[in-house]
């Protein structure tokens, strides 16, 4: 059973990004990856809503998420506003939920049509993940060892892949759980606007016997109006 969760995980992730990006071209010369990152930092501080798929290939601790998409705003209440579904694991229990974050409420439904409410995770919200400071624009200006790998296109739109590292302080200040630096690629939109279009960290493992952990962000309609951001 073991083997057969791993080989999942594995043929999730590879499906993931291989179904998005184009084969890698790595011929010169390339953007400066420092400068790329920075470009796309400075236009985080803009982004007011994003469609997302966030992905977890494996487990980190205090962190029950596996996959969560939708779209969301930092606008429309303390905690900004989402819709979208999510794969949640709970205990030893694993469920599938749509959500509506709204207020200061936090909206899921299941399978059945069962409806729970929730106060809304500060930490994981809308307007803090999106807040210009403290959110995933720190990930950015924090990075190190930036260096530009590739040209792809992801989903048809042309972007740089920038290779990087991340501290344990920079990372975990975001992501709690996290309990080493780690390896972190981005994507950024070959556009002027240089949007940011994917993250990807690799967690390095706890113990010998472990693998490594994966986390995935692909973001796509950056500002676009969104629909009953309000509730």
């Amino acid at each position: 059973m073991a083997s057969g969760r791993i080989t999942l995980v594995v043929a999730l992730l590879v499906g993931l990004l291989s179904a998005c990006a184009s084969s890698p071209d790595t011929r010169g010369p390339l953007p400066d990856g420092a400068a790329l990152v920075g470009a796309a930092a400075d236009t985080l501080r803009d982004l007011e809503s994003v469609r997302f798929d966030f992905r977890v290939g494996g487990a980190i601790p205090g962190l029950s998420i596996r996959a969560v998409d939708g779209v969301a705003t930092r606008t429309g209440g303390q905690y900004g506003w989402a819709r979208g579904d999510a794969d949640v694991q709970e205990h030893t229990d694993r469920r599938q939920y749509e959500y509506v974050l709204t207020g200061n409420r936090l909206d899921l439904t299941d399978s059945d049509g069962d409806r729970v409410s929730r106060g809304v995770p500060a930490q994981f919200s809308p307007a803090r993940l999106l807040d210009p400071e403290r959110g995933l624009r720190q990930l950015l200006t924090k990075a190190t060892a930036l260096e530009t790998e590739s040209r792809e296109e992801l989903q048809g739109v042309p972007a740089y892949r920038i290779n990087g590292e991340l501290s344990h302080a920079a990372v975990s200040a975001l992501v709690p759980g996290i309990h080493d630096a780690v390896d972190v690629k981005f994507w950024v939109s070959e556009n002027p606007r240089r949007d940011l279009l994917r993250l990807w960290v690799q967690v390095p493992p706890r113990q010998p016997n472990e693998g490594s952990v994966m986390l995935e962000l692909a973001l796509t309609d950056h500002n676009k109006p969104v629909q009953n951001a309000q509730g």
